[in-house]
């Protein structure tokens, strides 16, 4: 009798343990103290990506799992068209039109060992012409999410992320929604 309970509360540890595992890891945050009484109401889920179809599953992923939360938010493609780069005007263009007051973007930093090339953000509002990377299927990625408050035009919040389950997009995308849930409201950055 003893023995059996032992191999249930074994095999129910090991499904909790499997199930609470996540692919994503925080490396690091920043927030704008300045700016940290701003909660922001309604994101702007942009995935800086070259992959269309990558790109639009995975702002309605992220943006799912914020709404699922009690955070509105909204996925990036309904209102913007990628086209080689994202300007400023464009994302201005798309705050408007889908009334967020902030906007999140995620892109991918490295892939496997390898460095990811492309221009910089810069210091002004969504980084101008901002180009989107295109990610290799390897198993672990480093991605940069950055807030930004679409009022003021300015960085509030930021984060890197290691993604260990890169080769699916699916769940690194419904990990780094959980995860940014969390964060976002650790650091109060959304209504809750």
């Amino acid at each position: 009798m003893i023995k059996a309970f032992i191999k249930i509360i074994c095999l129910f540890a090991g499904v909790l343990l499997l199930a609470g595992c996540s692919s994503v890891t925080v490396l690091e945050t920043w927030h704008n103290s300045s700016s940290a009484e701003i909660q922001h109401k309604k994101l702007l889920v942009i995935n800086l990506n070259l992959d269309e179809n990558v790109r639009k599953m995975y702002e309605d992923v992220v943006a799912g799992e914020m709404t699922d939360s009690g955070i509105v938010a909204v996925a990036g493609h309904g209102y913007l068209n990628r086209g080689e780069n994202y300007t400023k005007d464009n994302i201005r263009n798309a705050v408007t039109k889908s009334g967020c007051d902030a906007v999140l973007t995620i892109r991918g930093l490295t892939t496997g060992n390898q460095q990811i090339h492309q221009q910089g953000q810069g210091n002004v509002l969504y980084g101008e012409g901002l180009i989107p990377s295109s990610w290799d299927d390897t198993l672990i990625a480093t991605l940069q999410v950055n807030l930004y408050n679409s009022e003021q035009e300015l960085l509030v919040w930021s984060s890197r992320i290691k993604a260990r389950d890169d080769d699916n997009k699916f769940i690194e995308s419904r990990d780094i929604g959980n995860l940014l849930i969390k964060l976002l409201k650790r650091d109060g950055m959304v209504h809750p």
